[in-house]
């Protein structure tokens, strides 16, 4: 019969939790299914914004953005000026 190991993460959110009260023990417990559930919630926020906003053509809020660039597109006002290419001279 093949048992399988537990994941280090479930380890270390056992031996953690093992040294709370038996109270504290549900409380941390019911706080980490919430913080799971929050960030689940959130992500499919914005993976909804960014749908509806690809399917109706609207510009795509920032806080959808899958692919946000490369770190030289977010400087700001200590970006390079744009480069122009003359190529009709």
């Amino acid at each position: 019969m093949y048992v399988t190991q537990a994941s280090w993460k479930s380890e270390i959110f056992q031996s953690v939790v093992g040294f709370l009260p038996d109270w504290a023990q549900g409380t941390a417990l019911g706080a980490f299914v919430f913080a799971v559930v929050t960030l689940w919630a959130l992500k499919m926020k914005r993976r909804l914004a960014y749908h509806r906003a690809v399917r109706t053509g609207r510009p795509i809020p920032e806080s959808a953005r899958y692919a946000q660039g490369r770190g030289a597109d977010h400087l700001g006002s200590y970006a390079p000026p744009p480069r122009r290419d003359d190529t009709t001279a």
